[in-house]
């Protein structure tokens, strides 16, 4: 990571620097004015971490064809603190990822003089609240890496078709449901329930030590904020997934990278359209998968998750269940879980392994750093 590194593309180091924010920008004009903005509003403590010196937040413009560097340019004339490159990626490189990983990059190599440093990556149509980076702050205190939840501008979820936001809701509450269950099964101290599933660049915070740890972001193109959690995670680091940490991103159903969430919009607007239901891993398959891990970390707390019980499979033919009725099967299955202690949880867990057999055969601690993650 530190071959790639360029901390000189923004500037000198500032003395005291403590967080460094990073956002990659394609032709992103409209939105790129609100986002600093709210970078604008961030208080702690001790008032405005910008203000004082202690934070800064780096700009990767990434071929724009907009307005987007002149906008850059004067939002940065009164703000010391926003540092921006425009490059041009070419070829294999040209997407959200390098671009990503070039600001990530330079972030960690100039908070290497800071015991406590800081990286945040956000994007340009997101607008963090105004205790973000504080909120971050104190849950990094017991974790390497804190996920943010990133809910909708409340504008343009009001603009929203009634299908598609039905599908989109129905996606949180399913995803809701299965962590809860995880947690149920498998707890880490780091990540208690109340928690959400967010894990993405919206909102992804993570120490400067873990992210060097790691070998910096892996430049994909498409979904390389999930390979750096990967990547964490395979490497034991601890993720928080803190609901007091928010963001609001845009509900656009056309991005500016392949494979985010107006990918998934344009999904769900299709399938309202077509009122279809989504289909998903059935209740009984995801408990039975959960069990699995729960005799997993039982056996070894302080492995790694293996990633074939973490991650959700997607349906196969013959073994699909309703999105809607998915649901109502997982809390149902929650609601019998609550009440149980923890030994008595196992109990069950071992129960369903044996009556079917795990759903994956189980990795050994070597193997399981090489498995393939579902996208």
């Amino acid at each position: 990571m530190w071959l790639r590194a360029r901390p000189d593309l923004f500037g000198p180091v500032p003395l005291g620097l403590r967080w460094s924010v990073v956002v990659p920008a394609k032709d992103e004009a409209d939105a790129l004015p609100r986002l600093v903005a709210a970078l604008d509003r961030q208080r702690d403590e001790r008032g405005s971490p910008f203000a004082r010196g202690e934070a800064e937040t780096l700009l990767v413009l990434n071929n724009c064809r907009d307005a987007t560097p002149q906008i850059a340019a004067s939002l940065a004339e009164t703000r010391p603190w926003l540092r921006w490159t425009h490059v041009t990626l070419t070829g294999a490189q040209a997407h959200v990822g390098r671009a990503r990983q070039l600001a990530m990059d330079a972030a960690c190599a100039r908070l290497v003089a800071a015991e406590d440093g800081l990286i945040l990556s956000t994007d340009a149509d997101t607008e963090p609240a105004p205790d973000w980076l504080a909120a971050n702050t104190r849950e990094a205190e017991r974790a390497d890496a804190v996920g943010g939840r990133a809910m909708l501008h409340a504008d343009e979820r009001g603009a929203l078709a009634p299908g598609v936001r039905r599908l989109y809701l129905l996606d949180i509450g399913y995803r809701r449901a299965l962590e809860e269950l995880c947690a149920l099964y498998a707890p880490e101290a780091w990540d208690p329930f109340p928690r959400h599933h967010h894990q993405f660049g919206a909102s992804l915070a993570v120490t400067a030590r873990a992210y060097a740890h790691v070998g910096g972001l892996p430049a994909e193109r498409t979904s390389e904020d999930v390979a750096l959690v990967d990547a964490l995670r395979q490497s034991g680091a601890r993720l928080r997934h803190s609901p007091a940490v928010q963001v609001r991103t845009s509900a656009r159903a056309v991005g500016r990278a392949e494979g985010g969430l107006a990918d998934a919009f344009a999904w769900w607007a299709d399938e309202a359209q077509a009122r279809r239901e989504p289909h998903v891993e059935p209740a009984e398959d995801a408990e039975r998968r959960l069990a699995a891990l729960a005799l997993w970390a039982a056996a070894d707390p302080d492995a790694p998750h293996p990633s074939c019980w973490r991650t959700t499979p997607p349906p196969t033919d013959g073994r699909a269940q309703p999105l809607s009725q998915a649901i109502a099967d997982l809390r149902t299955r929650i609601a019998r879980l609550r009440p149980l202690s923890p030994p008595q949880r196992l109990a069950r867990a071992a129960a369903l392994v044996a009556r079917d057999g795990p759903p994956l055969a189980v990795p050994t601690l070597t193997e399981q750093t090489d498995l393939s993650l579902a996208a």
